[in-house]
């Protein structure tokens, strides 16, 4: 199942008010939240297409507001025609060419990444709705969704609850490496120094790992997410680690 059709399947069978993984937020505010990525995109997308200069994405608050505000009903089937907007528009914009770009939330970024976006929000939101089952690991396990993390996070808007810098600022960390480990996987390495934070994939080398989960688990620990099931196995001391949890795992008030 890909992961729009595996979000889609989940919302149909969830209640607007449910609660979900994002402190405060509710399906309808997740609902809302993803149809107004999905706008957006899709406008600023076409903006490109017509070839009128690009303009500033716009903050999350503003885009979602209108939509947090739709009876629930009404809110699903924009979702729909929003995605199907996108859809449309990103298909159009590949046919110009593999490396033609749309500016969105401080990146330039192609048809295919646009795509791997739109699979990043739905497969991490769907887990935001229901959690860890295998539909859910199978999904959030690709490698490429570790990488388009690791690249996203590192240069997404400045209101976004998940860039490291954000999160590192918050939990007091001014410089801490840790390298995050997965079985037969790139490690992901979090750097923080100098007043920067970023995550950074390499191979995996000599150097002994902070931690080790499975793919899924550390997917949802880069964008901020705990799972209460999975396994983490820490590789340094309670006081070592401590700080490298309080970046980790701050409270997932933005998805």
């Amino acid at each position: 199942m890909d992961e729009a059709t595996a979000l889609l399947t989940t919302l149909e069978a969830t209640r607007p008010e449910a609660p979900t993984a994002c402190t405060g937020w509710t399906a309808h505010d997740l609902t809302a939240h993803l149809a107004a990525g999905a706008k957006e995109m899709a406008d600023l997308v076409e903006v490109a297409l017509a070839g009128q200069p690009d303009r500033p994405t716009r903050p999350f608050t503003t885009r979602e507001a209108p939509f947090v505000a739709m009876p629930d009903a009404v809110l699903r089937e924009h979702l729909i025609v929003e995605a199907l907007r996108l859809n449309a528009a990103t298909e159009t914009l590949a046919q110009t060419g593999s490396d033609t770009t749309v500016a969105f939330a401080g990146r330039r970024l192609t048809a295919a990444e646009l795509d791997l976006h739109g699979r990043s929000e739905a497969a991490l939101h769907r887990w935001d709705l229901v959690g860890d089952d295998e539909t859910s690991r199978a999904l959030l396990a690709q490698p490429e969704l570790t990488t388009h993390a690791a690249t996203v996070l590192n240069e997404m808007l400045p209101d976004a609850g998940e860039a490291p810098i954000r999160r590192a600022r918050r939990a007091g960390v001014s410089a801490t490496r840790a390298v995050l480990r997965s079985p037969d996987r790139p490690d992901v390495i979090l750097l923080v120094d100098n007043g920067r934070a970023r995550f950074e994939i390499a191979e995996q080398h000599d150097d002994p790992p902070t931690l080790v989960t499975d793919p899924a688990t550390r997917l949802l620990l880069l964008w901020g997410r705990r799972s209460a099931e999975a396994t983490v196995t820490w590789c340094q001391g309670q006081g070592a680690r401590r700080p490298i949890e309080a970046l980790l795992w701050p409270v997932p008030t933005r998805p």
